[in-house]
């Protein structure tokens, strides 16, 4: 199938076919097909676009004349069908490209996007004179040719079948011994075989037994010396075998094998023939070499041989020929053999004739011989006829062994201190004007190697030679381009790198070095790249160079035009510096070089150093003669400083700088400062090595700073700041770092300076134009930021003017930013310059007042969005950043909300609701947590800030969220930070690092634990981690409602929902809230608790703490909670409970004998086992008091009396384990203590005790068995229980209804600290944060005690009492505010601790220090950072001791259950 691009028509000759059912083929047919459309496809396999051309077929004179249309959508034109190929054919195209480097247009190739996609086709009309029968006339003479050609075909056919060469292997290889005249036989095969193996057999395609071949050949050739006679001779008589198998045969496996066979045959008759290689032109003992050569070597075949081989090379080869290396190779390996050898090629001027066949060939004079370049000779290489030497490009290394020819013949032929060549080969190398031979075939730089050996040769004692030749190296490299004068350079190098030696050898290197500035005019970058090569090697050239330095470092590294000097004169300089390593770093670096640090350098190296760098700091003076940009460019200087730059090794190179500042100054202002030039390359090398000049060098600083005018005129730099031009960007990239670096420095030297340029026009211009785009200029942006921290840093010895230019320029450059960045595209320098700038209230009033909250939503919003893309998982940390200044912001606009301006401006803010609820989509387990509770400070700030706008928009939202989780089967998606437990696989869906889309998702669902609260410490903490900043903020907008007066029903769901899902986290922070209401006697509080109790998830959160959580119960404020509620919501029917209390009582009776004295010694399994019980006992009391049962176990009492004595047992023991422990303690203590420190630590003890034995109320019933509480916790810090989580839970809004006096109830008769309760407040609907709210929960939980216990019969046990007022909070927005961060971080690190050492497993709660709790608890509970409102009290009890409470309180109802006298509910 054929594709003709000038007719379009597709040849079809033989795909019409096929056969018959009776086997007979079908009459063969041709068709002819006219392309007649093209589908054209451009763009890639993702995707692109479909076009067509289409030829018209509908009017037959326009198809007649191959009429095509364009069809490309809407558009449809006429297309000339000659461009059908360029536009349908894919590969490649070329086009014209400027290239700036070289100045010229270049060749740009690149691959076409357009290419055919299908093709269409029309079958033309059969004509009828295409069936008709066509006559061909042949001439005889063709006729001839064919049948010639067909029988050549048939002979080779029949000569290379594998078994005429089997036949004649067997032939050759096995003659009979027998036979007559064995000589005459080994002589007939020898040559059987030789002409087989060079007429037929090397002629074959195929050659799998040629090493066969040879190795026989070799065999009889050393079994027959008559038989390497004939060889030589016949080659001798007729140069058929070497011309076509030496130098025309193109295999060059071939070529090897014949001319190894040559001379192996040559050096099997040498030791017969040798002495006749030179007869009988030395028969009469003459030594002139100049006699008659056709008559020398004419008694020997090799000689003969040899001499044949010479005749061709003068008459019948052309000397670029590709395959000439094995016909020289064989001379050359001739030659080696020995003297004869060498004294015979010399005596027949063989040096001669191959100059003559290399130089005088080139005239058409001389007929040449076409070489054949094929396999086979089957074509000739047209490239050979075509061929030249004279072109630049051209390199025959087929004859390299010719020139180590020579060279060996030149040395062979010297005796002592001369040459013995004959006057016409010494004329061959040398004669002539500069030195032809020479010139030629170091120009096309053939074996350069043997070349330089040749020279040596041809120099020993002959210095004048030695300069001549020298000279014409340089003359040439004078004449020639770069790229042609490369050999000459390499030749020069290895004459530089002579030493030692024969005697007699020139001084090159000083004939070299003497001549090498005649030529660095002429070709100045690759003299000076070569005597850079050579610095190093050559101690002369090292020296002649550094002590030459005057004359050529201004020349070239400064005054020269070219670039590539420039350069080139830098690496010279640098490898003047005897250091590997240096040169080495100098030359990797591609860019503006920086200083080479920590680099060890000899001392030696140090000199050299130090006077290099001396001359150069030298020339700063005169740099100025270069820096007229019309004149010189923008880049002379660059190399300059680029290599001083290099040089400032450490502070001492910077320090010989400090005489040259002012020749630095005098460069810089005003040549290059001023001038309007966009990309002055010269002023940035001056800037990066002054910069690099000062870097920890102070003293250079301080000459800048200590120079008025330097000061004055520093700050004035032309600088564009195009941020479209790539060119300017770069420039400026690598510039103003240096730059505003420079500035930076002199900042921290000098005061006075700093506010100069703080208030100067050039520093505010920088920080509105360059620092919003610092993803362009990061390094300046950087530094200029540092500026900035500068400017506004202050010291304590300012001046009152100072601190007002401080507060001047941040006003100034606050307000700038406000007017010119884009939040949308400029966060990153919003957030470091309000990072910087805002130091105050002052400073984020103002942005409040100058739209800054509407700027920062914006640069939120762009965050917020490019968050939730996959690829960008970069802006975490500025999303971070950029909450933690809202949050300062609106911290510092609380205090000021009653002012007009604020409410003005946060008027303004349309945008915070919106805000607020994209806050609320960062809440999930994709977000990694500093980013979680960054959000959520900023929603607690906002509700604080504004709580009627978000409670009425965020309560819905939220409530609808948490009830959509609840109630639907919407699958979850998790992200990588929702906690789990190590043993556990992480889910499949944990995988990805996005949400689906932005989502809140804070839902704590029961099948999302992993294990129950307390069996996995670890899990517990990173479970509350996660969760408690969440309900944290919850439980704040309760509050907040409260005092409002918003709680509303929505609310009231949503508080449910939340303090349900925390129920595995055991947080007591909405049974606190909801206790706190129902001591309130306020309207507002009534119907809330109203609310609460209808709700239906309200009873199923108290069943779910009776049936599965009751664990939590160990927390006092739970229990307390329940207290109030479980009388208030039918929870459990009544066969329900009696199956929970029988549950429970069968508990007791079945765990109440793990409680043995033996736990005394292993604390946290005795408070385990308690707090197991004492949870148990708790709900089987709570029971008892709402729904007692009909009958009580009997087995109960008797169970509960045993526990009774269980608890008095390891009570003692314990007691009496840690009073041993303390003793041992103290002994070991006053064992190894000073006088001063003994009188300390019993001091101590003395003050310990002072505050371990605070007034008790002791209780009749137990005074004989319960130790006072001073007794039973002898150390104070052993006797610590764990911090309660609850505590850490409330204190964020402790301020608002509880200020944290939390106490235990009071007994029967209490005596309250402090008069009043909630409803004699004045403001008691708004539940404002005082000490009388929480000493009225006192009252009002008294009675719900009483009756829930039975009254007057058992009191409580002993319990220390003791309340005190904290401090009222003065203004409801200081009310409402929540604890630090880093309270609650520490309230959470303070209670791992204590739970890893002290506590159970159990509850984060166990003992709680509720206001409204039910067993005796001490200060410990309420310390931490909120106000100290027991200031006397003593340890709080652990888990023992409730538990010893927990069962007195038990068997006093039980008891009374017992005869018949329930209590009332």
């Amino acid at each position: 199938m054929a594709f003709d691009e000038k007719s379009h028509f597709l040849s079809l000759g033989w795909c019409v076919a096929g056969f018959r059912e009776d086997g007979e083929a079908k009459v063969t047919e041709s068709y002819e097909y006219d392309l007649i459309g093209v589908t054209v496809h451009t763009g890639t396999a993702d995707g692109g676009h479909y076009y067509s051309f289409i030829r018209d077929i509908v009017n037959p004179h326009a198809y007649k004349n191959n009429k095509w249309y364009l069809f490309n959508d809407a558009e449809v034109k006429p297309f000339d069908s000659a461009q059908l190929a360029s536009e349908c054919f894919g590969g490649e195209m070329t086009t014209k490209t400027y290239d700036s480097v070289t100045d010229k247009f270049m060749d740009f190739s690149f691959e076409k996007t357009h290419s055919a996609y299908m093709l269409f086709y029309k079958r033309v009309d059969l004509e009828e004179e295409n069936g008709k029968d066509f006559n061909f006339d042949v001439s005889p003479d063709l006729l001839e040719w064919i049948w010639h050609d067909n029988m050549q075909f048939l002979q080779d056919k029949n000569i290379f079948e594998h078994t005429y060469f089997g036949f004649m292997w067997q032939l050759c290889s096995s003659i009979p011994s027998t036979l007559p005249d064995p000589k005459a036989v080994s002589l007939m095969t020898a040559k059987l075989s030789t002409s087989f193996v060079l007429e037929t057999f090397i002629h074959s395609k195929e050659k799998p037994t040629m090493l066969q071949w040879i190795e026989l050949l070799t065999k009889q050739f050393n079994n027959s010396q008559a038989a390497c006679e004939w060889f030589l001779d016949r080659m001798a008589d007729d140069n058929w075998w070497p011309m076509q198998i030496l130098i025309k045969c193109p295999n060059q496996i071939v070529r090897q094998m014949f001319q190894r066979l040559c001379i192996h045959v040559i050096q099997r008759l040498r030791p017969v023939h040798a002495h006749l290689y030179l007869q009988p032109g030395m028969e009469d003992g003459s030594d002139d070499m100049d006699g008659p050569v056709e008559d020398i070597g004419s008694r020997s075949c090799v000689t003969r041989f040899v001499k044949t081989l010479l005749s061709i090379m003068e008459h019948g080869v052309k000397p670029h020929s590709k395959h000439l290396t094995e016909y020289f190779a064989f001379l050359y390996e001739f030659a080696k053999m020995g003297e004869e050898e060498s004294q015979f090629l010399l005596s027949l001027q063989a040096i001669s004739i191959m100059v003559h066949f290399y130089m005088g060939t080139k005239g058409p004079e001389n007929p040449q011989v076409e070489v054949l370049s094929e396999e086979e000779g089957e074509e000739e290489d047209e490239e050979e006829d075509i061929l030249s030497l004279a072109e630049e490009k051209y390199r025959p290394a087929a004859l390299e062994k010719m020139i180590a020819l020579i060279a060996l013949l030149v040395e062979q032929s010297r005796s002592e201190r001369h040459l013995t060549l004959s006057q016409s080969d010494m004329a061959a190398l040398t004669g002539g004007k500069g030195f032809p031979f020479l010139f030629q075939h170091i120009r096309d730089g053939i074996n350069i190697r043997q070349t330089c050996n040749l020279i040596f040769s041809l120099c020993r004692y002959n210095n004048r030679l030695a300069e001549h030749i020298v000279s014409m190296l340089f003359t040439s490299i004078a004449k020639l381009t770069p790229e042609a004068a490369n050999p000459f350079f390499k030749l020069l190098t290895m004459l530089m790198e002579f030493a030692g030696g024969p005697p007699g050898m020139p001084s090159f290197a000083s004939f070299i070095l003497q001549r090498i500035w005649e030529v660095i005019e002429y070709n100045p970058s690759q003299c000076l790249d070569w005597l850079a090569v050579q610095t190093p090697r050559n101690k002369l050239a090292h020296s002649w160079v550094l002590q030459n330095m005057e004359n050529w470092v201004e020349r070239f590294l400064l005054a020269h035009n070219y670039p590539r000097v420039r350069t080139s004169a830098a690496y010279l300089l640098v490898s003047l510096i005897p250091s590997n390593s240096f040169r080495q770093m100098f030359r990797s670096t591609r860019s503006l070089h920086l200083p080479t640090r920590e680099l060890p350098l000899s001392p030696d190296t140090t000199v050299v150093l130090h006077q290099v760098y001396n001359l150069l700091l030298g020339l700063l003076g005169r740099a100025k003669l270069y820096v007229d940009a019309s004149v010189h460019g923008t880049t002379k200087l660059v190399q300059y400083f680029s290599f001083m730059t290099y040089c400032l090794i450490s502070k001492t190179e910077k320090l010989m700088f400090s005489g040259y500042f002012m020749d630095l100054w005098n460069l810089f202002q005003p040549k290059l400062s001023e001038p309007a030039i966009a990309t002055n390359h010269n002023k940035q090398a001056l800037l990066s090595f002054w910069y690099n000049v000062c870097v920890d060098c102070p003293e250079n600083v301080r000459l800048v700073v200590q120079n008025p005018v330097v000061t004055k005129n520093i700050a004035f730099n032309y600088i564009l700041a195009d941020h479209d031009d790539q060119e300017v960007v770069l420039f400026n990239r690598g510039m103003l770092p240096a730059y505003y670096g420079i500035l930076r420095m002199c900042c921290e030297q000098s005061p006075a300076f700093t506010r100069q340029l703080a208030s100067h026009q050039n520093i505010q211009w920088a920080f509105k134009n360059l620092t919003p785009h610092a993803s362009q200029y990061p390094g300046a942006v950087e530094e200029l930021f540092n500026l900035m921290q500068l400017f506004v840093a202050q010291r304590a010895d300012m001046r009152e003017e100072e601190l007002e230019d401080v507060k001047q320029f941040k006003k100034t450059t606050i307000s700038c930013y406000l007017r010119c960045l884009d939040g949308r595209s400029c966060w990153t320098t919003l957030i470091s310059a309000f990072r910087v700038l805002l130091e105050n209230d002052e400073d984020r009033l103002l942005v409040v007042f100058n739209r800054g909250l509407i700027l920062m939503t914006e640069s939120f919003n762009t965050l917020h969005m490019m968050y939730h893309e996959a690829t960008a998982c970069h802006v975490t940390g500025d999303l971070v950043e950029l909450l933690s200044i809202f949050l300062s912001v609106l911290k510092a606009t609380r205090p000021y909300l009653q002012r007009k301006d604020v409410k003005q401006a946060l008027i303004q803010w349309q945008e915070r609701i919106d805000f607020a609820h994209k806050l609320l989509t960062l809440l999930n387990s994709y977000s990694p947590p500093e980013l979680r509770n960054a959000c959520l400070d900023v929603l607690k700030e906002l509700v604080l800030l504004s709580p009627h706008d978000f409670l009425h928009t965020l309560v819905p939202f939220l409530q609808h969220n948490h009830c959509t989780y609840h109630h639907s089967n919407i699958p979850m998606s998790f992200g990588p930070y929702l906690p789990c437990r190590e043993n556990i696989k992480l889910m499949g869906a944990k995988n990805n690092i996005r949400p689906p889309r932005p989502e809140l998702n804070m839902c704590l669902l029961p099948s999302m634990v992993e294990s129950s609260k307390g069996k996995d410490e670890v899990y517990d903490r990173m479970l509350l981690d996660y969760f408690l900043s969440y309900h944290q903020f919850i439980h704040l907008l309760c509050r907040v409602a409260i005092n409002c007066e918003k709680f509303t029903d929505t609310l009231v769901k949503l508080s449910v929902l939340i303090a349900y899902e925390g129920l595995p986290l055991h947080l007591a922070l909405f049974p606190k809230l909801w206790t706190e209401l129902c001591q309130s006697q306020s309207v507002l509080a009534k119907t809330c608790v109203k609310l609460l109790c209808d709700d239906p998830a309200f009873s199923e959160y108290i069943k779910c703490i009776l049936m599965d959580e009751r664990m939590f119960l160990n927390n006092n404020v739970a229990y307390s909670f329940l207290t109030y509620f479980l009388h208030k919501v039918q929870v459990l029917s009544g066969p329900s409970c009696s199956n929970l209390i029988s549950v429970l009582v069968t508990n007791l009776l079945s765990e109440q004998s793990s409680l043995q004295p033996e736990l005394a010694a292993h604390r946290l399994e005795l408070s385990k086992t308690s707090g197991l019980l004492n949870a148990d006992l708790r709900a089987l009391v709570l029971l008892l008091s709402v729904q007692p049962p009909q009958a009580i176990d009997p087995a109960l009492c008797p169970a509960l009396q045993e526990l009774l004595g269980r608890c008095r047992v390891c009570v003692q023991q314990r007691s009496v384990l840690e009073l041993e422990a303390k003793d041992h303690k103290a002994k070991a203590e006053d064992e190894g203590a000073t006088p001063v420190k003994r009188r300390r630590v019993s001091s101590d003890d003395d003050r310990a005790g002072d505050t371990a034995a605070p007034p008790c109320v002791a209780s009749t019933s137990s005074s004989s068995i319960l130790p006072p509480c001073s007794e039973l916790r002898p150390d104070h810090q052993e006797a610590l229980t764990p911090t309660s989580t609850s505590d850490t839970e409330t204190r964020d809004s402790s301020s608002l209804i509880d200020p944290g006096t939390e106490q235990d109830p009071p007994s029967p008769d209490p005596a309250p600290a402090s008069s009043g309760n909630l409803d004699s407040s004045p403001k008691e609907e708004k539940m404002e944060a005082s000490s009388s709210s929480s000493s009225s929960s006192f009252s009002s939980s008294s009675s719900l005690l009483q009756e829930a216990f039975v009254q007057g019969e058992e009191p409580d046990p002993p319990r220390c009492v003791a309340m005190g007022e904290g401090p009222r909070e003065e203004g409801r927005g200081e009310a409402m505010m929540s604890v630090s961060s880093e309270e609650v971080k520490e309230e959470k690190e303070t209670a791992a601790k204590t739970s890893s050492s002290l506590a159970p497993p159990l509850s984060e709660d166990a003992t709680f220090p509720s206001a409204l709790g039910l067993v005796g608890e001490g200060s410990e509970g309420c310390s931490g950072h909120t106000p100290q409102v027991f200031p006397s009290a003593g340890p709080p009890p652990d888990m023992l001791d409730m538990l010893y409470r927990t069962v007195e309180a038990t068997i006093a109802i039980v008891t009374k259950l017992s005869v018949k006298d329930p209590p009332s509910s």
